[in-house]
């Protein structure tokens, strides 16, 4: 999780993610929404089209998705279809929405109805998290 605060830091967002497989971390990314003109360039969706690239492939199971924020449905979604083994997260939605829009529906409740199992571990380093949040939201 460190990495993923440390790559939003370096891009001013409260939204960092890296995708790493045991102590590797194989890409890191952060929202480029507004730099991109991409209202679909999260965080997370970055990472996942990051490591497909680079693996030319797109199934990444065994994979861990680190991010700073709980994923949004597409995200959720996203990497839900990457096959990604599971999601640790540090700020989840209700907290999100003090500081910006967001669709009120959670990463669990969409897994929950999907056609594979990911683990979702939440609240991870969800105070230093939330400090992004603070900072840039």
């Amino acid at each position: 999780m460190k990495a993923a605060i440390d790559i939003a830091e370096k891009h001013q967002t409260p939204f960092g993610a890296v995708l790493a497989m045991g102590d590797e971390i194989f890409v890191e990314a952060a929202n480029q929404t507004r730099q991109l003109h991409d209202p679909t360039a999260h965080a997370e969706v970055m990472a996942i089209r990051k490591l497909g690239e680079h693996l030319q492939k797109t199934d990444l199971s065994g994979f861990t998705l680190y991010t700073t924020c709980e994923p949004c449905p597409m995200c959720t979604s996203a990497t839900i279809w990457a096959k990604v083994g599971t999601i640790v997260y540090g700020t989840d939605i209700p907290t999100i929405t003090k500081f910006m829009p967001q669709i009120s529906l959670r990463a669990q409740d969409i897994c929950d109805q999907s056609f594979t199992d990911i683990e979702i571990v939440h609240g991870f380093m969800g105070k230093e998290c939330t400090q992004l949040l603070r900072k840039y939201g």
